[in-house]
């Protein structure tokens, strides 16, 4: 004896509360029809973001050539560098130097970050470039890059021309300790992303200066940390000399990441 209409129609209608499905046939089964659309519907894909640019990063301590780390941080007691201690070399690695010059000591570190993303819906870079930003808005730096400013000296009385050799007005000299140049800003020619830093901090041993430059490129973020202690509290470690050096590393490190 089969069912009568009312009864498939009573269980239908028990089926489509339980499952959400939008029909059922005359015989009371699911409609595939429906079961695709839920599908299609409310069961969406996410299709996974790319992989990030960089799949390894360079070996820390061989990434500067010894006559930049002469230069960099002079009387250095071992130019091969100290390696940070990192558990996984495929994701982050690093390396540190110490020298002495005749204003104090001079420290340089520099830090690999090779970003992973663990949401299939946000790329390494677009993860990288969060990171990024975060550090940035951390170290609180303006969001407009700051134009540069440069200062001419006068010329001698009596010279139209300005000094010997040099065209009328002088040659640009180094930027005031106070000069907009050195304030912490975006350096918009660096990689994809990248800032600069500086804190000069007096403690009772003595004044320090460091220099902060990080910058982003594809996947991979760099940190540069070059400073300055000098136990002569009247002579403040000069920020031009230290900005100057942390960008001369930047360009080198990236060439090193491939």
């Amino acid at each position: 004896m089969q069912p009568s209409r009312g009864l498939l129609g009573i269980v239908c209608a028990a089926v489509l509360a339980v499952s959400g499905l939008s029909a059922c046939t005359a015989s009371g089964a699911k409609d595939p029809a429906a079961v695709d659309n839920k599908s299609a519907v409310g069961e969406q894909k996410i299709v996974p973001a790319p992989p990030g640019k960089y799949r390894k990063l360079p070996e820390p301590c061989g990434s500067l050539d010894p006559d930049s780390l002469k230069t960099l941080v002079p009387n250095a007691p071992n130019y091969a560098g100290a390696a940070e201690l990192t558990y996984d070399t495929n994701r982050r690695v690093g390396c540190t130097w110490t020298g002495e010059t005749p204003q104090g000591n001079r420290y340089l570190q520099i830090d690999f970050e090779r970003v992973v993303s663990y949401d299939p819906g946000v790329s390494d870079e677009a993860q990288a470039q969060s990171d990024y930003e975060a550090k940035m808005v951390k170290a609180g730096i303006p969001t407009t890059p700051v134009a540069p400013v440069t200062t001419t000296p006068a010329p001698p009385p009596g010279s139209p021309s300005g000094p010997t050799g040099q065209p009328p007005g002088g040659l640009p000299t180094t930027a005031p300790a106070n000069s907009p140049d050195l304030a912490p800003r975006l350096l918009p020619e660096v990689a994809n992303a990248a800032f600069i830093d500086d804190e000069l901090m007096t403690r009772d041993s003595g004044v320090h200066r460091d220099i902060t430059l990080v910058f982003r490129t594809a996947n991979v973020l760099v940190t540069i940390s070059y400073s300055q202690w000098s136990a002569d509290k009247a002579t403040a470690p000069q920020s031009a000399d230290l900005q100057q050096g942390a960008e001369l590393v930047a360009d080198a490190l990236v060439k090193t990441i491939k």
